[in-house]
């Protein structure tokens, strides 16, 4: 498939100039442990726990690290603060003493204390802690952000049955999204959009009628705030997006799901999308949008929108084979500074070069390039070519069902 990029992106000022230690304790010999043992009273609750944490960064006892943080977690002075941190570092504890169960569990109860709070002073590293101890990496995936504004979809309407109205004639309508952008592809082609769905319906019986719709939408790109939100879980409606480039969800968490883990990623294995839905006695359903590649998700949810009943059997979808624009966009932009210095090259000897360089290469499904050329439509950015084919033979891409083929235009301009 050949993808276009009609407009070229304009490298700004490159004649501008780029500019392109930590301090440790230590003593000849051997260090003294982190936890010694003192006088009852000596130590405040926050040097036991920055004690308990030197010790195990040096891996020093892990019994006795575990022993002295919970005597910090439970000591009536501890503060909540201190409590919270106290927790984190015993969750390290329990890791160096080979329960993980109790590591996890200690840091998703943590979380769930903090349910009702949106910022607080461990949030960032209670979150970075249950991803490391779950997944291995800590790193959150970089999502796209896309604007959009919701219209109402076909399946949005179908929604629209699991939310009758209160004895009072009010609609209380709460969404809670994991996983996706911010500003997910359902507000641009109002897939959930439950609050216009119910809106449109009464019109069509009394459309000088006052509709009282109370709609909330909460959305998490994380799978963590599964953690944060389990209260609310039971009775809203659940939207979870899934796919295989950091988008995956802990096995801990298939009862949340309508399908296992294991299940969804055998499915996606196969290069197709997928939708499925779970009913729930008394409550909204739980949908589920899933896609080999982040970028595919659109493509599912696109396909789930139109539909006109929940998918209660889990269902394929079709999603484009070749590599998508974004995704192109994003390799090629990443090596604009490899760009740059072409460019910068070309200015010491003519300050007024500019124009455009036409990249043309294909990509292999293993996301490597097969085959590229660099030609100048001007003859200012002539000796450019050899320069962005070495730069641009680095390329990397996601790794696609089929072959894409792409032509993507830089433009250079002086600064």
């Amino acid at each position: 498939m050949m993808k276009r990029f009609g407009r070229g992106f304009a490298l700004v000022s490159l004649a501008s100039t780029f500019v392109l230690g930590c301090a440790g304790e230590g003593t000849e010999g051997t260090e003294a442990p982190a936890i010694q043992a003192a006088p009852a009273g000596e130590a405040s609750v926050a040097l036991r726990i920055e004690r308990v944490a030197r010790a195990l960064d040096r891996g020093e006892d892990p019994k006795q690290a575990l022993d002295e943080i919970v005597t910090a977690l439970t000591h009536p002075a501890a503060t909540a603060t201190e409590q919270d941190e106290a927790t984190l570092v015993q969750s390290r504890a329990l890791e160096a003493n080979g329960d993980m169960e109790g590591a996890i569990s200690a840091v998703e109860a943590l979380l769930a204390n903090h349910a009702g709070d949106r910022e607080w002073s461990f949030s960032s590293q209670a979150e970075k802690r249950l991803r490391k101890l779950l997944t291995g990496s800590e790193d959150t995936p970089k999502r796209r952000l896309t604007p959009a504004e919701p219209p109402v979809s076909i399946f949005a309407a179908e929604l629209a049955k699991y939310f009758p109205a209160d004895a009072g004639g009010r609609y209380r309508v709460r969404v809670l999204v994991f996983g996706g952008d911010r500003q997910v592809s359902g507000d641009r082609i109002g897939t959930f959009n439950v609050d216009g769905a119910l809106r449109a319906e009464k019109e069509k019986t009394c459309p000088t009628c006052e509709v009282n719709v109370q709609s909330t939408t909460n959305r998490e790109t994380s799978w963590v705030g599964i953690v944060r939100a389990r209260a609310e879980l039971a009775s809203s409606l659940v939207v979870y997006y899934y796919d295989l480039e950091g988008g995956e969800i802990p096995a801990r968490y298939d009862a949340a799901l309508p399908l296992p883990s294991a299940e969804i990623k055998a499915r996606l294995a196969k290069g197709k999308g997928l939708v499925a839905a779970k009913k729930r006695e008394g409550a909204p359903p739980v949908i589920l949008i899933a896609a080999p590649r982040f970028a595919q998700l659109d493509n599912v949810e696109t396909t789930l929108a139109g539909m006109d009943e929940l998918p209660l059997e889990a269902t394929s979808v079709d999603v484009p084979e070749s590599l998508e624009a974004e995704e192109i966009q994003a390799v090629v932009r990443s090596h604009f500074g490899a760009f740059r210095g072409c460019y910068e090259a070309v200015l010491q000897t003519n300050p007024a070069a500019s124009g455009r360089i036409l990249l043309d290469f294909k990509v292999d499904p293993d996301g490597h390039v097969a085959s590229l050329k660099a030609t100048a439509e001007s003859a200012a950015l002539r000796s450019m070519e050899t320069c962005m084919r070495d730069a641009a033979q680095s390329f990397v891409f996601p790794a696609a069902t089929k072959e894409t083929s792409v032509v993507y235009p830089v433009l250079y301009t002086p600064g």
